[in-house]
């Protein structure tokens, strides 16, 4: 996972189609609207397991380890609330567009 997971959404569809988990930040706010925050379910069940998210829903499929089983999360919310960014994503496209 990345050294800043909380505020890294995966932008990759390809990875997204598998399961992914939404990203809510502690006031149960999605982290980011566009794009949407999400996560692989790898990513979120390593979250899960650290106890640095708390899972709202989850998949009906499990993973399991030699001594361990987990739902996979399709919801969850970080402990730790993380700020908003003040930038908007599509700051630079309205600037070209109004050239």
């Amino acid at each position: 996972m990345a050294e800043n997971f909380r505020i890294d959404p995966v932008r990759d569809p390809a990875v997204l189609k598998q399961k992914p988990a939404l990203v809510l930040n502690a006031d149960y706010r999605p982290l980011s609207y566009y794009p949407l925050s999400l996560w692989t379910w790898q990513d979120a069940v390593k979250a899960a397991w650290l106890d640095r998210v708390q899972v709202l829903a989850e998949y009906d499929n499990i993973v399991r380890s030699p001594t361990t089983e987990i739902r996979i999360p399709s919801v969850v919310v970080l402990r730790d609330y993380v700020k908003p960014q003040n930038t908007v994503a599509f700051h630079a496209v309205q600037f070209i567009l109004a050239r």
